[in-house]
């Protein structure tokens, strides 16, 4: 009996975490497993027929704050701008720029990327090309009324407004707060712990008491995602030379800056950073939640007419 507790601790127990280990090691390298495509070619539809498909898959995933539905506001020159909001968050965060620069003239679309704005059991069945697809409708809605179309990208946004950059005609990049690196590095695990937990609490946060509009928690399967296009957009950067304006924090309590710093300076194409040295300015930029968003909004504005001219 000595001798098989001594063979179930010498042997059997170090190579069963020994196995435990190479199948963590796997999964946390795992890379992204969806390749990203240019849009199908929608040029043809009217853009009351996309801002209808838009808006009815919003209704279908049982959306119902109108705030947290896509928006396409028409403008008077031929410029359209699309917006794109956070991770866990919804077209209400973008909603404040999108009337500023509407004001300005812009054809504006505020878009709602898929499984947000409900529901973030919703995020569990859907993947970061489903997040990227869902886009096209804005994408084609302002392409198919506007000459130029740029992109302004709050976090999560930010990504997929560079991965729509990489395979469809745009103008420029605003990337805002972008999540090249997030602070917390126990997001890292998130590959692992999906086998475990589906979701996970938001720790207190600027957003807790905004759960009409933000998640109060965050979908593991959801964070996997997020993951895999921050790999993604890493190895995809030599694909873009777009002109990129980006605006940080170096108080942002949710991405680390040096990720958007790091980006600035491999980046090849044009490029503008505006770097926040403010404590009480952090990761979301584009609403009420930044005290200084008048000057964000802004530099976003006068850098879009510059680059504007300049075509």
């Amino acid at each position: 009996m000595s001798n098989k507790k001594a063979i179930l601790k010498w042997f059997l127990i170090p190579w069963v975490f020994f196995l435990i280990i190479i199948f963590a090691v796997i999964i946390m390298n795992k890379k992204p497993p969806y390749k990203l495509e240019r849009y199908p070619e929608l040029s043809n539809v009217r853009i009351d027929e996309l801002i209808s498909i838009d808006f009815k898959r919003s209704i279908s995933e049982g959306v119902t704050n109108e705030k947290n539905h896509p928006k396409y506001l028409k403008g008077i020159n031929k410029t359209g701008i699309l917006l794109i909001h956070g991770f866990t968050a919804s077209p209400f965060e973008m909603q404040e720029l999108a009337e500023y620069l509407n004001k300005k003239g812009y054809h504006v679309y505020n878009a709602r990327i898929v499984g947000h704005g409900s529901k973030s059991e919703h995020l569990n069945k859907l993947s970061y090309r489903d997040w990227y697809d869902s886009l096209k409708y804005g994408y084609y809605t302002l392409k198919n009324v506007c000459d130029k179309v740029f992109i302004v990208g709050q976090s999560t946004g930010a990504l997929l407004g560079l991965n729509i950059a990489y395979y469809n005609k745009v103008d420029g990049l605003v990337l805002l707060s972008p999540a090249f690196k997030i602070l917390d590095e126990r997001f890292n695990l998130v590959p692992i712990v999906q086998y475990f937990v589906n979701s996970i609490d938001k720790e207190y946060s600027d957003t807790t008491n905004l759960k009409e509009f933000y998640y109060n928690e965050r979908s593991v399967k959801g964070m996997v995602n997020l993951k895999y296009l921050i790999d993604y957009t890493w190895d995809n950067v030599k694909l873009l030379n777009t002109p990129i304006f980006i605006v940080q924090s170096k108080y942002d309590d949710v991405v680390d800056y040096n990720g958007a710093l790091k980006f600035y300076n491999i980046y090849h194409g044009s490029k503008e950073l505006y770097l926040i040295d403010n404590p009480s300015v952090k990761h979301i930029l584009s609403n009420f939640l930044n005290r200084d968003r008048d000057i964000v909004f802004e530099k976003i504005y006068k850098w879009l007419e510059a680059g504007d001219a300049k075509k």
